[in-house]
């Protein structure tokens, strides 16, 4: 099925929220994405995220804010773990973690049939760990919408991927 856009996801129904959703909306990168996350706000969506998700946007804000400040050349993990009184420094990342945190989105936790399911959608669509997590974790709730900026959610089966389309390449 191809992917849709972000404003085609249907009032009323549930959706899973991916990091980059998440990152493109609270940086300003992405309208459709701050749109959907305003719906989700507004309950016109249950947006439904993964704590681990939510733990990854926070990774990825860490980074961009260290490296917006110069601190770092790349937002690379391991150029900023050799910085401990840099990290002890970054307030910015925070901020957008306490806003997604405030999104009114349904976070639920991973449990270990999520994370032994999720090892047949990597075996069976090629994902990415992160990725089959979201998709078992679908499964398990019963959602079937995904928003996502990540092309190899295309190649699972059984769900619906809304994507958006204002981001430039």
């Amino acid at each position: 099925m191809p992917t849709r856009s972000l404003r085609d996801i249907p009032g009323g129904s549930d959706v899973f929220i991916d990091a980059n959703v998440l990152i493109y909306g609270l940086a300003g990168q992405s309208v459709e994405c701050k749109d959907l996350l305003l719906r989700c706000s507004r309950e016109e969506v249950i947006g439904v995220c993964l704590f681990e998700t939510a733990n990854e946007a926070t990774h990825r804000f860490m980074l961009a804010d260290a490296k917006a400040k110069g601190l770092i050349s790349s937002e690379n993990a391991r150029e900023l773990r050799r910085k401990p009184e840099v990290v002890k420094g970054l307030l910015d990342y925070w901020r957008n973690t306490q806003r997604i945190l405030a999104l009114n989105l349904l976070f639920i936790p991973l449990d270990e049939h999520i994370l032994r399911t999720a090892y047949g959608e990597r075996r069976d669509a090629g994902l990415l760990t992160n990725d089959s997590m979201i998709v078992s974790s679908m499964r398990f709730f019963g959602v079937s919408n995904l928003a996502s900026a990540d092309g190899d959610f295309d190649r699972v089966a059984g769900i619906t991927v809304f994507a958006p389309f204002d981001l430039s390449s």
